[in-house]
């Protein structure tokens, strides 16, 4: 008995121990790659002046905590930081807003950006654009503007919108496609459009359309302070043909033709699983890699994963193309799983787009790795490199509140990140490894499709599915 008391004893030991130490891991993991931004300790500035440089003091500590710079971009952003703070001019709000989104896009990594707090956000303008592969398209607005809505952009304040776009696109770090999305978010913020000296002045900007009737419209656009509630809205939101009530009342979406395919239809639903019409082929989209609201991503993955094996489909077509990210420990068992839940000669169709991001790339490789030659990549590249950083924190600025997110976790995708002070601890307990993520076809969408009702890349995937079906 004794015996037995003993042995009982040293296995709770162990256990114990064993728990100590995955609760001390998990702690310095979480200390190590979510620090803290560093206390803002200053004394109330004399002047403008005194208090832009203690803005940019606070900045360049923000900026060393990221680990996503190169010593060379490093050694670039400290300059441009010592520069703005050796000047003896205050530099006007919107240009010194520019200035360090500049900076921070050095970095040249997806995540790291320079952003803005409650008090600081931007004017923005009341107006909403995509980009397709024939231009930039007006395809939100208020009702004040309506006359814009479906209208390509010609040019913004005289400038072209190709030569207005490449300007937009040296604001934020990463990848073309990922630079190019943002592009789209920040040509409506009337700050970013005086500071990088496109608008004349905060009071307005000119637009040029070409209308859908092809007449050419000209509107001069008011500036707009939202509400410290008004939601961010990322452009993956902004295909959809379903008015902005976020936005308020005011706000119209322009109409297409016919309507619009179950890809880009209520986009309030996040996570979605449909077995097409008259097929043994389902589609599965994720619209984030975490919980939206109501919609909640394990209960998701739980009923599908039920409804798999109780009838595996014979071909899956797997929309990723809006999953800008979340938690990338939400969806690894799941899309681990998928090659598993259809039949046995079935392929994965994996549609994918420069939305695709973060912890969305991270479920694209999970799932490319897991079924290797039975996956299919359709669409366009990812927003990002398969090897890059994320995690980290953000902090404001004491006096002018634009924050900056520094990026302190690297994630690679292809080879082994082994370094321990850089790669995620985490990403060492994912297996997976991938060659590329790129489009096994790339397949774009002009304005005409999506006006038409059409979604080329998901109408891809079903004829290849179709046709494999056929060919057995």
């Amino acid at each position: 008995m004794q015996k037995s008391l003993k042995i009982g004893g040293i296995a709770f030991g162990v256990i114990f121990l064993l728990i100590a130490i995955g609760a001390g891991l998990v702690y310095a993991m979480l200390c190590h790659f979510y620090p803290s931004p560093p206390q803002a300790k200053y004394s109330k500035p004399r002047d403008q002046l005194e208090a832009q440089r203690q803005d940019l003091n606070y900045f360049a500590k923000l900026v060393a905590m990221d680990r996503s710079y190169s010593s060379e971009t490093r050694a670039q952003a400290q300059k441009r930081i010592y520069e703005l703070s050796d000047s003896n001019t205050v530099v006007p709000r919107p240009n010194f807003r520019v200035g360090l989104m500049e900076i921070a896009a050095l970095a040249d990594n997806g995540h790291t950006h320079a952003g803005s707090d409650s008090g600081a956000d931007p004017m923005e303008l009341p107006v909403r654009v995509a980009a397709f592969s024939d231009g930039i398209y007006v395809l939100h607005a208020t009702k004040a503007y309506a006359d814009l809505l479906g209208g390509r952009i010609v040019s913004i304040d005289g400038h072209p919108v190709d030569e207005v776009m490449a300007r937009l696109e040296q604001l934020r770090g990463g990848t073309p496609q990922w630079r190019k999305l943002y592009a789209q978010v920040y040509v409506s913020w009337q700050d970013v459009l005086v500071g990088a000296g496109i608008a004349p002045d905060m009071g307005h900007s000119s637009w040029t359309v070409t209308s859908p009737s092809g007449s050419i419209v000209t509107r001069t656009l008011t500036p707009y302070t939202p509400s410290e509630d008004e939601p961010d809205i990322f452009v993956n939101r902004i295909y959809s043909a379903e008015p902005l009530k976020e936005l308020g009342a005011e706000w119209i979406a322009y109409q297409p033709d016919r309507p619009q395919p179950i890809t880009f239809s209520d986009f309030d639903i996040t996570f979605r699983r449909v077995r097409l019409p008259h097929s043994c082929v389902m589609l599965i989209q994720f619209r984030s890699n975490d919980d939206v609201g109501n919609n909640h991503i394990k209960d998701f993955e739980g009923s599908t994963k039920a409804d798999m094996q109780a009838n595996k489909p014979c071909q899956l077509i797997f929309d990723n193309r809006f999953n800008a990210g979340g938690n990338l420990t939400k969806t690894i068992f799941f899309a681990e799983d998928l090659p598993h839940l259809i039949a046995p000669s079935g392929y994965i169709y994996l549609l994918t787009s420069g939305m695709t991001f973060s912890a969305g790339i991270t479920t694209t490789a999970i799932i490319k790795h897991a079924g290797g030659d039975h996956v299919t990549i359709l669409g366009e590249p990812v927003g990002d490199r398969l090897a890059f950083f994320a995690e980290g924190g953000r902090g404001c600025l004491p006096n002018y509140h634009l924050c900056f997110s520094y990026a302190t976790g690297k994630h690679d995708y292809r080879t082994s990140c082994t370094d321990w002070d850089t790669c995620f601890w985490l990403g060492w307990l994912l297996p997976e490894r991938v060659k590329t993520l790129q489009p096994d076809e790339s397949i774009t969408m002009t304005f005409d499709d999506w006006r038409q009702g059409r979604d080329p890349v998901f109408e891809r995937a079903v004829s290849l599915a179709n046709r494999d079906l056929r060919g057995k």
